[in-house]
C-alpha cells in the first residue's frame, strides 16, 4: 500500500513557486510544497493544509492535474502515490518557514539540475496544461530506472 501525499505548485503568467527543502525527506532540493496525507484527511485537504504550513499561504482555487506514484527499489518505506495540484489563486505572500524557502522562478529557468531527475519528465507537461498518470521506480540517488507517463483527460 503506497502512502498517500501531495505536491502543490503556485502558478502566476510565466513563472512558478518552488520552494528548497531545508530538512528531512528531499533536503537541499527544489520541489514544490506538499506533503503526507494525515489519516481521516482528503488528498486536497492536506494540500490545503500543508500548504499553509509550509509557505504561509492560503489556498484559493487550485486544480489536481496528475497522480503520480513512486517507488524506490531500496527504500520502500519512501513509496507513495502523489497528488499534483496548479494552484491558480491563493491569499498572502509566500514566506520562508523552518521546512521550506520559497522562491519564483521564470518557467524557461526552472533549475532541473537541483530538483529529483523525474520533475524534468513531469513538471513540463503540467505547466503546459497537461494531466496524467505515471509511475516511476527510483535508485538509491533518485534517478529514474523505469518510468510510465499516461496522459489523461480527467483525474
Amino acid at each position: 500500500k503506497l502512502r498517500k501525499a501531495t505536491l502543490c505548485h503556485c502558478i502566476k503568467v510565466g513563472k512558478v513557486l518552488l520552494a528548497m527543502k531545508k530538512h528531512g525527506f528531499g533536503v537541499g532540493k527544489w520541489n514544490g510544497v506538499g506533503g503526507k496525507v494525515a489519516d481521516g484527511e482528503s488528498v486536497e485537504e492536506a494540500a490545503i493544509r500543508e500548504t499553509k504550513e509550509e509557505i504561509g499561504v492560503s489556498i484559493r482555487r487550485f486544480t489536481k492535474v496528475a497522480v503520480m506514484n513512486f517507488y524506490f527499489q531500496s527504500r520502500s518505506d519512501w513509496d507513495q502515490s502523489v497528488s499534483v495540484f496548479l494552484i491558480e489563486d491563493f491569499g498572502g505572500n509566500p514566506k520562508e518557514t523552518e521546512e521550506m524557502k520559497p522562491e519564483w522562478f521564470v518557467v524557461n529557468k526552472i533549475p532541473y539540475n537541483m530538483m529529483w531527475p523525474s520533475d524534468r519528465k513531469w513538471l513540463p507537461m503540467i505547466l503546459s496544461g497537461k494531466r496524467f498518470s505515471a509511475s516511476f521506480m527510483l535508485d538509491d540517488d533518485g534517478k529514474i530506472v523505469d518510468q510510465v507517463l499516461n496522459e489523461v483527460e480527467k483525474l
